[in-house]
């Protein structure tokens, strides 16, 4: 009878102790999650949690959650993963969490998957229901990120011109307002036409888009930007070709975490504008070594010769520019043009104040 008792009292205890791990609410792992050490930490801890949601709408909103601090640092494939699985969930918004329609996490996993290269998947989502949507704040942003996907899949400037007409018709039209300032701010990235950095001064002096156009912030956390041809980069005049070239690229089954060595463009020892760009194989760093030295990348290209005339701009006013490869599990190789960071840590502003977009990278 006491063997009974003691395995009654032992079950009575686990089925109370079973739903209390068990029914956590979104707003309680949120606050355990930022209390981590790191964003990195936070996200793993997070991921281990999603389960324990107490209902689906908490759940719901803990992936919207993850996939934000995904996005921050830069998982776009993992952030999509998130913002669509959250779309999936037929609940509402948790209780002490943010408000987020199923649209706009939608429009959230596009805007990562740009940022990844991963064009076909964001224009496939676009596509989705979202692009009959009753909400035209909804609309707008389908027709504007469906034009930056265009812009993104370009190979040169002059295969911008369609895109740039049709955001020249978005930008007069009423149904597009709520995307008016960033489609002024595109066009202006492009075509780089001061008319539109006016026209951001004029009916938009305190938004983002404006503070970007002038130059006082940067377009951060949005690589697909760097995949964009613009015009300041088409001059043929600014291209040069390379007088050395190491082993032909890599093949299409390479990614970015291939153990060979990333292929670099580095000007040579006599720093000048008109110095050839050579392609050499960046060494190994020796163990032991002091932390890799981190840099300013000004581009990220698919086109080698964008990258030589972003390097071939940026040496002619002084900066030390030059190019590595990376290879997408796509099979398309990237040219990113960066410039090492000094001892100061300025460089970036340096880089800013000499006109261009840049952002730290290691």
């Amino acid at each position: 009878m006491n063997l009974f008792k003691r395995v009654s009292l032992g079950a009575l205890i686990l089925c109370f102790s079973l739903p209390l791990f068990a029914t956590s609410t979104a707003a309680a792992i949120k606050k355990s999650a930022m209390e981590s050490g790191s964003v990195h930490d936070g996200i793993k801890y997070i991921r281990t949690r999603i389960e324990d949601c107490a209902t689906l709408a908490d759940k719901r909103s803990l992936l919207c959650f993850l996939g934000s601090l995904q996005e921050m640092v830069g998982e776009y494939k993992e952030a999509s993963a998130s913002y669509v699985a959250a779309a999936g969930i037929s609940a509402g918004d948790a209780a002490n969490m943010p408000k987020v329609s199923n649209e706009d996490l939608v429009i959230n996993a596009v805007r990562c998957c740009l940022n990844c290269g991963d064009y076909s998947t964001a224009d496939s989502y676009l596509k989705s229901s979202v692009s009959k949507s009753s909400d035209e704040k909804v609309r707008a942003e389908v027709a504007l990120y469906s034009v930056w996907s265009s812009l993104c899949r370009a190979a040169t400037y002059a295969e911008t011109g369609d895109a740039v007409k049709k955001l020249k018709v978005y930008a007069a039209e009423d149904s597009m307002k709520s995307v008016r300032a960033a489609i002024l701010l595109t066009l202006w990235y492009v075509t780089n036409e001061k008319s539109y950095v006016e026209s951001l001064r004029k009916d938009y002096p305190h938004s983002p888009e404006y503070a970007i156009a002038t130059g006082n912030a940067q377009i951060m956390s949005a690589p697909f930007w760097y995949f964009v041809p613009r015009a300041i980069y088409s001059s043929p005049l600014q291209v040069e070709k390379p007088s050395v070239t190491s082993s032909a690229p890599k093949s299409s089954t390479q990614t970015s975490q291939s153990s060979q060595p990333a292929q670099t463009s580095k000007p040579s020892q006599t720093d000048s504008s008109s110095t050839p760009t050579v392609v050499e194989t960046a060494p190994k760093a020796p163990s032991g070594s002091a932390p890799k030295l981190s840099r300013q990348q000004l581009g990220l290209f698919r086109s080698r010769s964008n990258a030589e005339a972003l390097i071939n701009s940026a040496k002619a006013k002084g900066f030390n520019a030059y190019y590595f490869t990376e290879t997408r599990a796509s099979g398309t190789t990237y040219y990113i043009v960066v410039v090492d960071e000094n001892e100061d840590f300025t460089m970036g502003k340096k880089i800013r104040a000499a006109g261009f977009d840049c952002y730290p990278v290691e």
